[in-house]
């Protein structure tokens, strides 16, 4: 038994051993099998170690596979989606703005359709504009919405409704429409 304890601590530390007594002590035959031994252990630790890594790497790489996956099929469903809502959206002549959604340039303009673009104008102005358009009146709920500063298009024979829903696209603006009236909050 003392001689398995001084191989043990000759494995773990042959710098403190001379090669004489390194030899000496690989010199007996169950020693030398006794080490054998250790040899084999440590080799099967290091080797199943290995394979349970790339084991784990591998489903990493296939767990990393599922999501990439699961991401782009995410991302088309919502494509088909908005497609699907707005004809418009996923055409290559299609212009489309974080804040606003504007007709296709292919669409034709008819006589009647008129563009207004309005460049860093007040909403009170734009209101304005369009109550007079469509013979209504404005109510202003909030006085400091009046002062918003805004650009953005207007198709003239549009619905107001969308313009509407255009103006709402913007972060500070609140706007309803009832049926004699556009509310700005």
């Amino acid at each position: 038994m003392k001689d398995i304890e001084q191989l043990l601590r000759m494995t773990e530390r042959p710098q403190d051993y001379t090669d004489e007594e390194l030899q000496q002590l690989m010199s007996d035959p169950d020693m030398r099998a006794y080490y054998e031994l250790m040899v084999k252990a440590e080799e099967g630790f290091t080797l199943r170690n290995t394979k349970r890594d790339k084991a784990r790497r591998l489903w990493k790489i296939a767990a990393m596979f599922v999501g990439i996956l699961l991401l782009s099929g995410i991302t088309f469903a919502a494509v088909q989606i908005m497609r699907s809502q707005d004809p418009a959206v996923g055409s290559q002549d299609a212009v489309v703005s974080a804040n606003t959604r504007y007709p296709s340039p292919n669409t034709p303009l008819s006589e009647s359709d008129t563009i207004r673009t309005f460049e860093n104008t007040e909403l009170q102005q734009i209101l304005d504009e369009l109550a007079d358009h469509y013979h209504l009146e404005v109510d202003y709920r909030n006085e400091q919405s009046r002062h918003i500063r805004l650009y953005t298009k207007w198709n003239t024979s549009a619905p107001l409704s969308q313009m509407v829903e255009r103006l709402n696209s913007f972060e500070k603006v609140s706007i309803r429409q009832t049926q004699n009236q556009i509310i700005a909050e």
